[in-house]
């Protein structure tokens, strides 16, 4: 069985993907700014790729080696494909699942969990806003066509609630097989993050 301080490691990933979030709700309702609209726009840019990096490396917390490992790739490469293609090498199935829960109204308990079939953050969707987002911290070349700023500010809400519909209510297969993370991102007793560790137990067990 897993320790708990991958558990808690998990769960560390998420409340930092929510502050990351919270970041940039603030830039782009005016609460805070980075002086200049292509400066704040740079500043959104790399919290958002903060956020999907944290995405793509926190199924492999249980295996501190690895992660290690592909930690160092996000400081060299900057192209989403190839960074998930090394994730992928060690983790097949590390993208999570979304799912919402079916409540019983009287009293309270899940009746369901289903999967999520639209509405959500997709794998070519993080490699798209990925680049997309280098793309724009990257300086402006003098000769190439100006960056449309203002819509890239206007598409960000727009993943943000991708990512959220990704992430609210997710399973999280770790490198273990066997294992799995079942994640809800805002617990109803304290609006923390809530990480139960589920282990597939054989039929002949």
């Amino acid at each position: 069985m897993i320790d708990q301080q991958y558990i808690n490691k998990y769960a560390e990933c998420m409340e930092e993907i929510k502050k990351r979030t919270e970041v940039i709700r603030a830039f782009l309702d005016g609460r805070c700014n980075a002086l200049y609209k292509q400066t704040t726009a740079e500043s959104i840019c790399l919290q958002v790729r903060k956020i999907l990096e944290l995405i793509a490396l926190a199924s492999l917390v249980a295996n501190k080696e690895e992660y290690a490992k592909v930690r160092a790739n996000f400081s060299k490469d900057w192209h989403a494909k190839r960074i998930l293609k090394s994730v992928e090498e060690i983790n097949p199935k590390f993208y999570p699942s979304p799912s919402t829960q079916i409540i019983d109204k009287v009293t309270g308990k899940v009746l369901e969990v289903k999967a999520i079939k639209s509405g959500f953050l997709t794998r070519k969707d993080f490699e798209n806003i990925y680049d997309r987002c280098g793309g724009l911290l990257h300086a402006q070349n003098p000769f190439a066509a100006t960056k449309d700023i203002d819509n890239f500010l206007k598409i960000v809400p727009s993943w943000l609630e991708k990512i959220k519909t990704l992430l609210n209510h997710h399973q999280a297969q770790l490198v273990q097989d066997d294992l799995q993370f079942w994640v809800v991102m805002q617990s109803k007793t304290e609006g923390r993050v809530q990480v139960t560790l589920f282990q597939r137990v054989s039929e002949n067990a």
